[in-house]
């Protein structure tokens, strides 16, 4: 009996939580698609192909699923990010490896285009800012982590590698923003190229870490 309703219990939780990931997938797919005014709990229901009841169960309300869904597209993204630094320790990778991994998994996908639309909304919406704030915080705080494993400032460096990956964010944010009205490759080319012969100056990639 016990091992009958503790598999119960598992399908309970599996589904409960398949229900989850279907709702935060449509929710960010509708941030994509649709923009932050137009991403709805009836078009993300529609999408995600679950009930109202469902959706209410889980997250209350529209603020509800775009916290989550937040939270689930950070956690997704500073998760491939810290297997790419792995997979970069292992052979040897070099900030130049390293700017063009973040930058394609940055801000050529989902990621960037969903964050583009909550920072936006979020500059009329004080509740979605309060919330947005401490999930922003924390992504940071992983990514400051993972760079301090990888790299250390070269010894007549001043500059902290905290310092050069914010440096670095703002100015890929930057780009992807410009490439939205500005399709030029060459341009973006020579920024970034311009860019890795300036960390590459004050960085080093630490040895021996794993």
């Amino acid at each position: 009996m016990d091992k009958k309703m503790n598999d119960i219990k598992r399908t309970q939780v599996q589904r409960s939580s398949e229900t989850q990931t279907l709702l935060l997938e449509a929710t960010i797919d509708c941030l994509i698609e649709c923009g932050y005014m137009h991403t709805t709990t009836v078009e993300v229901v529609k999408r995600a192909g679950v009930s109202r009841g469902a959706q209410v169960h889980h997250y209350r309300n529209k603020m509800g699923l775009i916290t989550a869904a937040t939270e689930y597209l950070f956690l997704e993204f500073i998760d491939e990010i810290e297997v790419l630094s792995i997979e970069l320790k292992k052979s040897g990778g070099d900030v130049n490896n390293f700017l063009h991994a973040t930058l394609d998994k940055f801000f050529h996908g989902r990621f960037f285009f969903a964050s583009l639309e909550l920072i936006t909304a979020s500059r009329t919406d004080p509740d979605l800012t309060d919330r947005l704030i401490p999930l922003i915080k924390t992504l940071h705080q992983r990514l400051d982590d993972i760079w301090n494993r990888l790299y250390e400032v070269t010894e007549t460096s001043p500059a902290r590698v905290e310092t050069l990956l914010n440096m670095t964010l703002c100015l890929l944010r930057g780009m992807a923003l410009q490439s939205v009205l500005r399709d030029d490759p060459e341009y973006y080319a020579e920024l970034l190229d311009t860019w890795k012969q300036i960390l590459s100056s004050f960085l080093i990639r630490k040895e021996g870490i794993t």
